[in-house]
């Protein structure tokens, strides 16, 4: 299986313990992504699911602009550890770094990771030797906040403001997070419509159900949801709608511990 089968895998086994379904075998597949074999009282059934993550700031056309930041972070972040670790300088510094968000919405992430890794590095390497202010990294304990990067391109351009401190939480962070917005009903009715049209070419021979699993797996803030949806939201006519002209057998909306819950939403007649 390739990472995504694994995780695709991953995600419809902690769905279906949450529902306790007796799982006899589940496989990675394609169009739909996994099969499984549960036992139920008539006999064995043999079901596809589609997967689907859902993301709590995504919008049509863009997906998740929070999670392609936390993606281009994560890899500036790499490269910020690896100067670390060659020079053996800052390792007891922590740094927040604090984005323009805005500005790099409009970047090619990928080409800036590099460059502005090393400009941020350097950047916190002179401030933390070179300060003069009441407030000194090294060695004290007190922490600075920076906003002029004066010689630095990328960062006058993409960063708002640097926090320095030295401490043994030597983390170097960066606000690339959301807030649990819960669960929209017009992005939800757009998803279930998406999938509705990919699964009309999908061989379903030897199956005796298609299900569609869109889930909130809590790897990051942009796929963890509150407790429970309101139950308007899944409850809406623009989402009902978009399952009756699906030609999925059922529907389910999934979240993770540590807010563990599933809820069919399509048959509605069912639940």
């Amino acid at each position: 299986m390739n990472p995504k089968q694994e995780y695709e895998t991953r995600i419809v086994e902690s769905f279906l313990a949450t529902v306790k379904e007796h799982t006899i075998e589940i496989q990675a597949h394609d169009k739909p992504d996994v099969i499984v074999s549960v036992q139920r009282p008539e006999g064995v059934k043999r079901v596809g699911v589609e997967v689907r993550v859902y993301f709590n700031d995504e919008t049509a056309g863009e997906g998740s602009v929070g999670q392609q930041l936390n993606r281009f972070w994560d890899a500036v972040q790499q490269e910020i550890e690896k100067l670390k670790t060659e020079s053996r300088q800052l390792l007891e510094v922590h740094a927040y770094v604090e984005l323009k968000k805005d500005r790099l919405g409009q970047a090619r992430l990928r080409s800036l990771v590099k460059k502005l890794a090393a400009e941020i590095f350097g950047f916190v390497l002179n401030a933390s030797e070179t300060a003069t202010s009441g407030i000194i990294i090294i060695p004290d304990w007190e922490e600075r906040k920076l906003s002029e990067f004066n010689g630095c391109p990328l960062m006058q351009e993409y960063v708002r403001e640097v926090r320095i401190r030295k401490g043994f939480f030597a983390f170097w962070d960066a606000n690339v997070n959301a807030s649990h917005v819960g669960v929209s009903p017009k992005r939800l009715a757009e998803i279930i419509g998406e999938k509705g049209k990919k699964a009309r070419d999908y061989n379903t021979q030897g199956l005796d159900e298609l299900w569609l699993l869109i889930a909130a797996p809590h790897d990051t803030v942009f796929n963890a949801m509150h407790p429970f949806p309101e139950q308007g939201h899944l409850d809406d006519q623009a989402v009902l709608a978009a399952c009756s002209a699906t030609s999925f057998d059922r529907i389910f909306f999934w979240s993770s511990a540590p807010h563990e819950w599933a809820r069919q939403i399509w048959p509605k007649a069912t639940q």
